[in-house]
């Protein structure tokens, strides 16, 4: 009788151990697939919030501002972010800012206003851009 218990017992952890395993899993894969979500809309933003009407993304854009095919390479997501709400914090506006060897008058807008979310949405598109 005691052989039979703990092989119940054995069964039972193993049973137990496999839906732990694939909750944690699927946990995994949702937070995966959210963030790919939430990365998604970022080009969304980045037309709408007139950002491609200076800059360039993959051959797509406006010749003002520098080319972000690359961006997410060259700067991190808090750079990212600090850039996009103030701008200034890292270039003068109406300074001669050099990118890539290209020169480009900093002008860029603040968007002080824009919702937290969409800042973050925003900038972990453009990280993304590798």
């Amino acid at each position: 009788m005691g052989g039979k218990f703990k092989m119940k017992k054995f069964f039972s952890k193993l049973i137990k151990s496999k839906i732990l395993t694939a909750s944690v899993l699927s946990l995994g894969v949702l937070a995966f697939t959210s963030t790919m979500a939430f990365a998604a809309t970022g080009p969304q933003l980045f037309s709408s919030d007139g950002c491609i009407a200076c800059h360039t993304i993959n051959g797509k854009g406006g010749s003002v501002g520098p080319n972000l095919s690359h961006v997410g390479s060259q700067r991190s997501l808090s750079w990212i972010k600090t850039q996009i709400v103030t701008p200034g914090a890292h270039f003068a506006s109406g300074s001669t800012v050099t990118i890539n060897g290209k020169s480009f008058m900093a002008i860029m807008p603040n968007h002080k206003s824009m919702p937290k979310s969409q800042v973050n949405t925003l900038a972990a598109y453009l990280e993304s851009l590798k």
